[in-house]
């Protein structure tokens, strides 16, 4: 009788044991691709962001320019007096215009 309440014990706790899970590896996932590096002088950011926005800096498009270059009035004359000191940029009538990379 003591051994069928043994088994009869025995099998009642294996009944409520928990299994384990054991994991799987994952394998690795597939390499994410890199993001474009952003430029990081206010020159750099000015000129991609005129380059972007039909390669002439204008009345009509100077406040998305210094938004999207992340420059301040002062930071923009700046900028623009260099890339004309520098031959890669030239005041046309009413817009201020690069003359170099995809402007050209």
């Amino acid at each position: 009788m003591k051994r069928y309440l043994t088994l009869a014990a025995f099998l009642g706790a294996t009944a409520c044991a928990v299994p384990i899970i054991i994991p799987l590896p994952v394998p690795p996932a597939a390499q994410e691709p890199e993001a474009a590096a952003v430029p990081q002088s206010a020159k750099a950011r000015f000129v991609s962001s005129v380059e972007a926005n039909g390669c002439a800096l204008t009345s009509a498009n100077t406040d998305l320019i210094m938004a999207d270059a992340v420059l301040s009035r002062e930071d923009l004359a700046r900028v623009m007096t260099e890339l004309r000191a520098d031959g890669q940029g030239a005041i046309d009538g009413q817009a201020f215009r690069l003359t170099t990379g995809v402007c050209a």
